[in-house]
């Protein structure tokens, strides 16, 4: 009987060697369309007056956008004349209808969407408008979802 067991362990790690790994599902090609969410975060606090490039990056491949979403852990509202705007460019031009303003901290707010294509090697850089008399905001993200072409 030991002997029968030493043969089976041996017969399986040979068959294990031989076979190809069977995956419950197939990996799609690089090249197949597809849709990706690319979250952008910016894990600081800006404190200052500026608009500041929080996110830029270069896509391999042409794509539209699907949608723009933004979000902040925390901002300052104590002035009531605060104001933050998220603004997604392509080449320097906003995609976006206007400017996503986070009007409260923890609140997700959708962007209208007003040019969706994405050229391929195009860079896209997401800005920050921080504006008041003491705007602070922390924690913003940008949840932008595209699908390749």
């Amino acid at each position: 009987m030991k002997r029968f067991s030493h043969l089976f362990v041996l017969l399986a790690v040979l068959l294990s060697l031989a076979m190809p790994a069977m995956a419950a599902t197939t990996n799609p090609s690089p090249a197949r369309a597809g849709y990706m969410v690319l979250p952008l975060v910016f894990d600081r606090t800006v404190a200052a007056v500026s608009t500041p490039v929080i996110a830029r990056i270069k896509l391999p491949f042409a794509a539209t956008v699907i949608s723009v979403s933004g979000s902040c852990e925390t901002a300052d509202y104590a002035s009531t004349d605060e104001v933050y705007e998220i603004d997604v460019l392509e080449a320097g031009t906003s995609i976006l209808s206007a400017p996503i303003g986070l009007a409260a901290a923890d609140t997700v707010y959708d962007g209208a969407v007003s040019d969706a294509a994405l050229a391929d090697e195009a860079v896209v850089t997401v800005t920050l408008d921080a504006a008041g008399t003491t705007p602070s905001i922390t924690d913003v993200t940008v949840l932008l979802v595209i699908k390749r072409l």
